[in-house]
């Protein structure tokens, strides 16, 4: 591990995370000799890998009894020093065109595929209905073959999506310098920070070592992840206490259940149901509450993602693309729930209409926001290696 005097010294300034149980979304350095920004650390960011691994020597304050700042509230906080590497935002930082086939544009790439599938599904839907010379069986067949075709691909996106957070995962894992610091950040309060007195007369001194708890196997447990020897992990421990992580479990269930109405729908799986007919019971059970609660756990995945990247847990952040990536899914989510609910009242025409038309826009929401996930992973920061 090169000596961490060779490295760039950042001081945390503060963290944000929207409860304490979760693992900080969002992070903000200081330089120490002028206490202006010069760096930041998001978890969508990091996740979507648009910024470059950097190494830098991170001072911040964590959980501990070591020490105690004043004015920093009434727990105990401790010093600590560690060589970090992250994919942390520098000032100068600028993002370029850039395609790497990575499991980020993967997962763009199949949820843009599935939208289009459900757009084209869409129509099929809603136009019998209000052109009803339309209402025949090619028409029906080609409905229900596209909704399983849809439902299919937006199943492998969001086991994409779990893959994603499982692989980046191992950048902040506890074995990893930043992973400690994000588990130390959530014992704090947000704004507990070191005094930039103390870290200047450090900083000047070649002698002084990290300190001696978190900086044992940190260069080991960065490196790892950094040579990319391990591939992808395709499956692996949960991390509940990472938002992105619970996004994605939530919609990879939500997924599951809305793939078994696309299944259901196929002609013959529900005896009648294709010719109009067939047991209303088992239409509600099997082919309606599907669709109700993948709609919901789709509201629920695109509620968290959005929150993840909000300043404040009610305020938009409507300069982050991410953010614009929950709110179309969180849109087309509603209409698919939506296509659900009024399905148990597809008798009356004008729920049959509403239901139809909720598949609709809703397909075209989702598909907008796959738009945004493709713009989001083809901008990034390019690194040393890419130049």
């Amino acid at each position: 591990m090169a000596p961490i005097e060779h490295h760039d010294t950042l001081v945390l300034h503060k963290h944000r995370s929207p409860h304490p149980f979760f693992t900080p979304t969002y992070l903000s350095f200081i330089d120490p000799h002028t206490g202006e920004r010069k760096g930041s650390w998001s978890s969508r960011r990091a996740r979507k890998g648009r910024y470059s691994p950097k190494s830098h020597t991170i001072h911040y304050a964590g959980a501990g009894s070591s020490s105690k700042e004043e004015g920093e509230g009434s727990g105990e906080i401790r010093k600590i020093e560690s060589l970090t590497t992250g994919r942390i935002k520098r000032e100068e930082s600028k993002f370029k065109p850039h395609l790497r086939a990575d499991v980020s544009f993967w997962l763009a790439v199949s949820f843009t595929l599935g939208s289009m599938v459900w757009v084209v599904n869409g129509y099929l839907v809603w136009f019998p209905i209000i052109r009803p010379s339309l209402d025949t069986e090619p028409f029906s067949k080609t409905a229900a073959a596209t909704a399983f075709l849809g439902g299919s691909i937006f199943e492998i996106g969001a086991y994409l999506g779990v893959v994603e957070v499982l692989d980046r995962g191992r950048e902040i894992n506890f074995g990893t310098a930043l992973g400690k610091l994000l588990n130390h950040r959530r014992s704090v309060r947000r704004e507990t920070g070191l005094k930039l007195d103390e870290i200047k007369s450090r900083s000047h001194s070649a002698s002084t070592p990290p300190s001696t708890s978190d900086s044992g196997d940190d260069g080991d447990g960065d490196e790892s992840w950094l040579s990319d020897k391990k591939g992808f992990i395709w499956w692996g421990k949960p991390m509940w206490h990472d938002m992105g992580y619970l996004a994605a479990i939530v919609q990879l269930f939500a997924a599951t259940i809305f793939w078994v109405s696309t299944l259901t729908g196929l002609p013959g799986v529900i005896p009648g149901f294709a010719d109009g007919g067939g047991s209303q019971a088992i239409i509600d059970v099997f082919f309606w509450t599907p669709q109700v609660i993948g709609g919901t756990g789709f509201i629920v995945s695109s509620l968290i993602l959005m929150v993840e990247v909000q300043k404040k847990w009610w305020l938009p952040n409507l300069l982050e693309i991410g953010w614009w990536v929950g709110l179309w899914n969180l849109i087309g989510a509603i209409g698919f729930m939506l296509c659900g609910a009024l399905g148990y009242a597809s008798s009356s025409s004008k729920a049959e209409y509403q239901s139809g038309l909720a598949t609709f826009w809703g397909s075209w929401a989702f598909l907008l926001g796959s738009f945004c996930q493709v713009w989001e992973v083809i901008w990034r920061e390019l690194s040393d290696k890419d130049t």
